[in-house]
């Protein structure tokens, strides 16, 4: 594996079991399916497949894969529901050799871990730091987020942001 010629973006070569010369993966690294939206989706399966396409040290077959880190809409899909092929609003493919792959199927095919547990884990954390001390109004901010985050219910009794509370409000549907 190693870097991709822009940032963000990543280049793996990976064995397969069925398949024996293996793929060459051309990622572009998202944080949100947000940041790829609507008119967007064209333009940036275009451009990374330009890189596959130009790559001269390509030995391989290869796919495009655009790797969503969020869930979209607070919704965490399956891991077989959570890699997909965009279509045109007529239903057509933009491309054959693109695919959307969402954390549901990028942790644990990533780190063999479902994404709750990479969550919960960022989660814990995060909250070891919080309130963060470089804020200029500390004091303010930290007693308005401990507001909110009590009247969500989203503190454990120890008065830190519970992990299991918050990634169920993450990951709700509501």
């Amino acid at each position: 594996m190693f870097d991709g010629a822009r940032e963000g973006d990543i280049i793996a070569d990976i064995e397969t079991p069925t398949f024996p010369p293996g793929l060459h993966l051309y990622i572009s690294v998202k944080k949100s399916e947000d940041t790829v939206g609507g008119q967007d989706i064209p333009g940036v399966i275009r451009r990374i497949e330009s890189v596959a396409k130009e790559d001269k040290n390509r030995s391989r077959p290869y796919l495009c894969v655009i790797c969503i880190a969020t869930p979209s809409a607070g919704r965490l899909r399956s891991y077989s529901e959570d890699r997909h092929v965009k279509c045109s609003a007529a239903g057509s493919p933009y491309s054959l050799n693109c695919e959307f792959w969402g954390p549901g199927f990028v942790f644990p095919y990533v780190t063999g871990h479902n994404a709750k547990e990479i969550y919960t884990e960022g989660i814990e954390h995060v909250s070891e730091h919080l309130p963060f001390l470089t804020l200029k109004y500390r004091k303010e901010c930290s007693a308005l987020l401990k507001k909110q985050l009590l009247e969500l219910d989203l503190l454990a009794e120890n008065g830190r942001v519970s992990p299991q509370k918050f990634l169920k409000f993450c990951c709700s549907t509501n």
